[in-house]
């Protein structure tokens, strides 16, 4: 995966960035903290390369499933939990306006220098009227304020399959083996097919060749999916069958 350590910007890219709270060891921003645990849907998800949090908290099942699948995300560069909020104006009853401020879960950096601001929010509170007569303003300070674009995730989104299945997948084999050697082997092996196999296909070849358990050869597979070195089908649940090939766009 992204060592996070390369996140370096200069300049006015740095500057933006930091007024977003995107930055290496970021705080989040909300009041809480680590041995404050209230409800048993509240907790810290384990840090991942791609989170610059200096800890990384969630406040509920949806967030944490948030976290889950942005850091498996492999468009995704880097991102934070609980940013600094975003000051916006809304019209008031007396024909005025009024200054809010709101704090989304992510604020996300992909692969194309996009920005992204992330909500996770159940459908009920998703379409409550609350929520409806702030959205637009909130949207449109994101993007013209920022250049960036948000998003919210209902249960809908978190919870579809196969990608939610996937995502926990490759979270699994998220760590880097003390022996790198099938890692090694799996991307010889996919270069002998011509750069397209299927994930049987090449953990039973590569297990063969490096010597290794099937399972080692599995999670080559998988970390390589994590760095963006390959893309695998997303379209099932993965399996066997399930096509492997190099990312174009990442050579």
């Amino acid at each position: 995966m992204t060592d996070k350590a390369t996140f370096a910007p200069r300049g006015s890219r740095a500057s933006k960035f930091r007024q977003l709270g995107l930055y290496q060891g970021a705080e989040p921003t909300r009041t809480w903290k680590p041995g404050k645990v209230w409800v048993a849907r509240d907790g810290i998800f384990a840090k991942t390369p791609k989170c610059l949090n200096s800890y990384a908290p969630f406040e509920s099942h949806l967030e944490s499933l948030g976290h889950l699948l942005l850091s498996v995300d492999p468009r995704i560069q880097y991102y934070v939990c609980q940013p600094n909020p975003l000051l916006y104006w809304m019209e008031s009853n007396d024909s005025g306006r009024v200054r809010r401020e709101y704090t989304p879960d992510f604020i996300a950096l992909n692969k194309d220098e996009r920005l992204f601001a992330i909500d996770t929010k159940a459908s009920y509170f998703a379409e409550a009227d609350q929520w409806v007569s702030r959205v637009a303003a909130i949207r449109q300070a994101y993007r013209f304020d920022h250049g960036v674009e948000l998003l919210v995730w209902t249960e809908r989104d978190l919870y579809a399959e196969p990608r939610l299945s996937n995502a926990r997948t490759m979270y699994r084999h998220r760590h880097a083996p003390q022996d790198p050697s099938s890692e090694y082997t799996v991307r010889r092996t996919l270069e002998a097919h011509g750069g397209v196999s299927s994930i049987g296909q090449l953990c039973e070849e590569a297990s063969i060749e490096a010597r290794c358990q099937m399972a080692e050869a599995f999670g080559s597979v998988m970390r390589l999916g994590l760095a963006g070195e390959v893309v695998l089908a997303s379209g099932a649940k993965y399996g066997r069958n399930t096509e492997v090939r190099f990312n174009e766009a990442a050579e």
